[in-house]
Formats: structure tokens, C-alpha cells, sequence
């Protein structure tokens, strides 16, 4: 199928919008340099741009084989088949035979090329009888094999800026003679993601509504065009890995309202809840481990809650999960110490297992000496003994506990200062989070006098502790 065939008359209004010209493209500065410069030499190597919906990788792919002067091609991966792409390599070698005119075949969703369909251009490529212009949604070193990428040149394009949204949609609505309130412009530019050709469809749709009551297009219009924020485009490829590093990265890092905001994207993507779950056990073996043992029960909680509620309800669950586990303290030992052993495992010849620790249950095991000499730990644990394989035993992967570092004296005339500081910077607060070492920077106290004062304030009720803090109400 030709590159430039005409659509069925008449086009939508995303269409007759389509640019006609580099210059017209709205954004994707990067993008534009890279083929500007391409454009310049006359020349281009295989290109694969990826970006969301609405980016303009079709719209740059149809420019470059114009603007070049080459015949342009395309197929669509979804309905594509091996012979399709070896038809089209013969007739762009034929083509070069006759006339010495170049092909540009262009592959829309090309991630959806199984690895068969992948491996029958590369020879196409490598000979130079097609040049490749593809467009993918999804992250390219996901969805295409290394053969492959390692014959094109990668392109991101990024998703359009409100500020280019309402560009377009200034510009469309000139076009057309459309009567845009620039509430509706900003509202549809906040509310697309990007998308410039969703803008471009919910513009269209918004002036059939506007027409028909003689008016402007307003909100009112645009809202019952577009009932909610475009979230689709975090589902897949790298937004979808790229959300899940956001919310494990914020709960690691303490923040509940960034938690619980990613939590929020999740679950309006229509992300499998499973995975949320999942993700949330993961962050309670890796990111909090032993410094709150209780973490791994409350995800594992969750889980259960997923399968057995489902949505909708199962995502109060998640929430709860989420929020429990930014609070939590945190630890990445369990993390650390697997990996350094497993790394000491990988370095050396495996140590034979010390004779008494060995399986002593089968018959003939005591005759090689299996088990002789252990001491039953239960029964004697006053008793040292030596686990680890003779050559390691004094090798340490986890460090010895540290003893908790006891709470400093605290007088009355210190809890009553310390009241009154408290009173100052949490008033109005119902509810408020303390950190000790904080607090000992502004009061210049200790960090054990402060935890010592926090905890006879509690202890005397001049503050209440749920996992956070309250003063007492008057």
C-alpha cells in the first residue's frame, strides 16, 4: 500500500490536520534536530520512533520519505505476514533497478512483528533494498529483538506539552472556523496526555455538540467529549515499568502522598491488581525487611484481598497496604547480606558441608561420620557450636545486632518545654508524624533525651500515639 494513498473522503479532522512539513511539527525538539539534519545530508539510516499515542511518529515517518524525494510504503504489523514483507523488499529492489529511487517502508505497531516477521527484514536492511521507518507504543528494547535494534536508529518522542496541545487546537479551530472558549482549549490540552490527536477528535466531536445549540464550544461540551483523564498510555512497555519504579522508589523513600498518588495511576490504567500486590510483597522483603516484620503480613494481607475481593473492593486494601508500608521503618539488610553471600558463592569452589551438619537420617549415614557431634540447640543453647564449612568459619556476611540505644533521663521542667515546643509546631494538627532527629536539631537536645522525652509524654498521655502523634484536646 503506498505511503501517501488518500483516505476516504471526508478525513477526520486529525487528519487534515496532519503536517505538512517538519516546521509544523508541534514539540519534539530532539526529534526534529535528529531528521533535520538527515534531511540536510539527503540521507537516512532505519528508523524505529517510539512514544506514545498522539506523539507524531506516523506523522514523521510519512515527512521523511516526501521531504527525501523516496517512494513510500507501508504495512501494519498487525495484519502484515512474511510474504507481504518479502513482496514489498522485491518491488523496492526493482524499483532501485529501474528508476534508482530509494523505498522508505513504513511499519506501524511494529512491536506486534513476531520474531519471524523481525528476522526477514534484516537481510532487506542490512542490503540497503529498504530503509526502515517503524513507530511502536511500547519500549523498543521490550519489543524488539537485538538483531533488529541493532539496525536502526532509535527515536523517542515524547508525549506534547499542554502548552503545544493548545497550539494545535488554536490552530485546528482557525481552521475550521470553530468557536473555541479558551477555558475548553486549557481543559482539553490538561486532560489529553499528550495526545494531540485525541485533542483533535475531542475537538471535532465538541463542535457537532456546540453547532447544534448555536454556541462556542465550552467545558460543558469537551467534558461530555472526554469523561476523564487519558491514564491507557501508562499500561504498557516502559510507562507501565517506569509508574511501578515510581511507587516502589517513593515507598522506599518514606513519602505516603507520592505513594499513594502512584497507587492512585495504577489503578486508573486498569493496571491487574495482582500486580500491585506483588509489587507491594516485594517492597516489604526488600525495602523493610526485619526493621517491621509485621510488613510482610500486611501485604501479604492485601494479596489475599485482591484475590478473594477483586475490584473494586480490593483496592481499599491495596491502599491500606500502601500506606502501611511507606510508614514503616526501613530496611534493605535482608537485600543486602542474600546478595553479598550469593556474590561470596559465585567467587569460590563450593565448602563441603561440616560432617555434623549432615542429613544423618538414612541408613549408612552414621558410618561416614554424619551427624556426629552435633548438639541438639533445644535441648543445649547455652552450648557454642560451628555452622559454617571449616574454611569460612570466620568469614561474617550479617553483622552482629546492634544493642537499642537507651532513652536519656528526662526531668519535668524538660517535658514541660518540650510540650510547649510541640504545642507551637503542630497546632491545628490533628494528627502529625515525629522524627526525633529532627526535633534534636531544633531543640539542640540529644537524640536519646528527645526519644526519652517522646516516650514519658506518651506514657503520661500528654501525647497519643497510633503509629502517629496527638496533643491532648483542650
Amino acid at each position: 500500500m503506498s505511503l501517501f494513498e488518500d483516505t476516504p473522503s471526508p478525513k477526520p479532522l486529525a487528519e487534515r490536520m496532519r503536517p505538512r512539513s517538519l516546521d509544523e511539527v508541534l514539540g519534539q525538539s530532539q526529534a526534529l534536530k535528529i531528521l533535520n539534519a538527515m534531511i540536510d545530508q539527503g540521507d537516512m539510516p532505519s528508523l524505529v520512533f517510539s512514544g506514545p499515542p498522539g506523539s507524531g511518529k506516523t506523522t514523521m515517518s510519512r515527512l521523511m520519505a516526501s521531504l527525501l524525494g523516496w517512494e513510500g510504503r507501508s504495512l501494519n504489523a498487525t495484519s502484515a505476514s512474511v510474504k507481504d514483507i518479502r513482496e514489498m523488499a522485491a518491488e523496492a529492489k526493482e524499483l532501485w533497478k529501474q528508476l534508482e529511487r530509494r523505498t522508505l517502508l513504513f511499519i506501524d505497531e511494529i512491536h506486534r512483528l513476531n520474531k519471524a516477521q523481525q528476522d526477514v527484514l534484516l537481510p532487506f536492511l542490512e542490503a540497503g533494498t529498504i530503509t526502515l521507518a517503524g513507530s511502536t507504543t511500547e519500549n523498543p528494547f521490550f519489543a524488539l529483538n537485538q538483531a533488529l535494534r541493532s539496525r536502526v536508529q532509535l527515536v523517542r518522542l515524547e508525549p506534547l506539552s499542554p502548552k503545544d496541545i493548545r497550539t494545535g487546537l488554536v490552530k485546528a479551530a482557525a481552521a475550521e472556523g470553530i468557536s473555541l472558549e479558551e477555558e475548553a482549549t486549557d481543559w482539553i490540552a490538561a486532560r489529553v496526555a499528550g495526545d494531540i490527536r485525541l485533542a483533535y477528535t475531542v475537538l471535532e466531536s465538541s463542535a457537532l455538540l456546540a453547532r447544534s445549540e448555536k454556541k462556542a464550544i465550552s467545558v460543558s461540551e469537551t467534558s461530555l467529549c472526554l469523561t476523564q483523564t487519558q491514564l491507557s498510555g501508562d499500561r504498557k512497555g516502559d510507562n507501565h515499568f517506569d509508574l511501578a519504579s515510581a511507587f516502589q522508589k517513593s515507598i522506599r523513600g518514606s513519602d505516603p502522598n507520592a505513594a499513594i498518588y502512584y497507587l492512585a495511576r495504577f489503578l486508573e490504567t486498569g493496571e491487574d491488581p495482582r500486580f500491585i500486590a506483588r509489587r507491594l510483597l516485594v517492597i516489604a522483603s526488600e525495602d523493610i525487611g526485619n526493621s517491621d516484620p509485621n510488613a510482610l503480613a500486611i501485604a501479604n494481607g492485601a494479596f489475599r484481598a485482591v484475590e478473594v475481593l477483586g475490584l473494586p473492593e480490593c483496592r481499599m486494601s491495596l491502599a491500606q497496604a500502601t500506606l502501611y508500608l511507606a510508614r514503616a521503618p526501613k530496611s534493605n539488610e535482608a537485600m543486602k547480606v542474600l546478595d553479598t553471600c550469593t556474590q561470596f558463592l559465585r567467587s569460590r569452589p563450593l565448602d563441603p558441608i561440616p560432617p555434623h551438619l549432615r542429613d544423618a537420617h538414612y541408613k549408612g549415614a552414621t558410618l561416614l561420620g554424619h551427624g556426629k557431634g552435633y548438639i541438639y540447640s533445644h535441648d543445649h543453647p547455652e552450648t557454642p557450636q560451628v555452622f559454617l564449612p571449616e574454611n569460612i568459619q570466620e568469614h561474617s556476611f550479617v553483622a552482629a545486632p546492634q544493642s537499642p540505644a537507651k532513652n536519656e533521663p528526662v526531668d519535668e521542667a524538660s517535658l514541660k518545654w518540650l510540650t510547649g515546643f510541640l504545642t507551637k509546631e503542630y497546632e491545628g494538627s490533628e494528627w502529625f508524624e515525629l522524627d526525633a532527629d529532627e526535633i534534636a536539631r531544633k531543640t539542640e537536645w540529644p537524640v536519646a533525651r528527645v526519644r526519652g522525652a517522646i516516650n514519658k509524654l506518651v506514657q503520661s498521655q500528654g501525647l497519643t500515639f497510633k503509629r502517629m502523634f496527638r496533643l491532648p484536646t483542650a
